[in-house]
């Protein structure tokens, strides 16, 4: 009896294990780039899940495609907010394409294209913009630490151009407490320093493969 005992914990030990193993594998030093769904995933992003493997070097040319911020949530119009949300949404793309070119290591190319081309070594970065808010600058210049924080949450994807296969789907959010920023940064520059930070991420995701 007690050996059975003794195999069912086991047993249920290792299935637990076997739960856990794409997490586990995800936060090591070398992040894992094997077909899987993986949260906290290399250095920086939230959430991936990758279809098919690459290799970034295999390509040449990067299109960042117009990121749909049409259901993005909107404060009502008569909110302070709405116009400074409104415009940091309109130039998102520009804001992101921006950071992700200075921040890529990898030798591709990178522009933005306002439909996506079926060209060979080219990789696609499309997606959508899921939460867009100003945070509060009265409590990023009063109490700091993070409270009052702006923050941008995304999800997108990463595609073969030519075969339109998608290769890789991304979750990320980030926020920013305009640091160093005279009182606490306005909210349109908080926020685009939290679409700055997202494009870095994406970048650093991409050269990982």
């Amino acid at each position: 009896m007690r050996s059975r005992t003794q195999l069912v914990l086991l047993c249920s030990t290792f299935a637990l294990l076997l739960s856990v193993a794409p997490v586990a594998l995800a936060r090591g030093s070398k992040p894992v780039t094997e077909p899987g769904k993986y949260k906290s995933w290399g250095p920086d992003i939230d959430e991936v899940e990758i279809l098919k493997t690459f290799k970034t070097a295999d390509y040449d040319r990067i299109v960042v495609l117009p990121f749909d911020t049409s259901s993005t949530p909107l404060p009502d119009p008569k909110d302070r907010s709405y116009d400074t949300i409104k415009s940091v949404l309109a130039s998102y793309t520009d804001t992101f394409t921006e950071a992700f070119r200075s921040e890529l290591k990898a030798k591709a190319k990178v522009e933005q294209a306002s439909t996506a081309p079926h060209t060979a070594r080219t990789l696609i970065v499309r997606g959508a913009v899921d939460d867009m808010s100003p945070g509060s600058r009265a409590k990023r210049y009063l109490v700091g630490y993070g409270a009052g924080a702006a923050g941008s949450k995304i999800h997108g994807e990463i595609v073969d151009a030519k075969s339109g296969d998608v290769l890789v789907r991304f979750t990320q959010e980030r926020r920013s407490g305009g640091t160093f920023k005279f009182g606490g940064g306005n909210d349109a520059q908080v926020m685009r320093d939290s679409v700055h930070a997202e494009a870095q991420d994406v970048a650093h995701m991409l050269d990982v493969f």
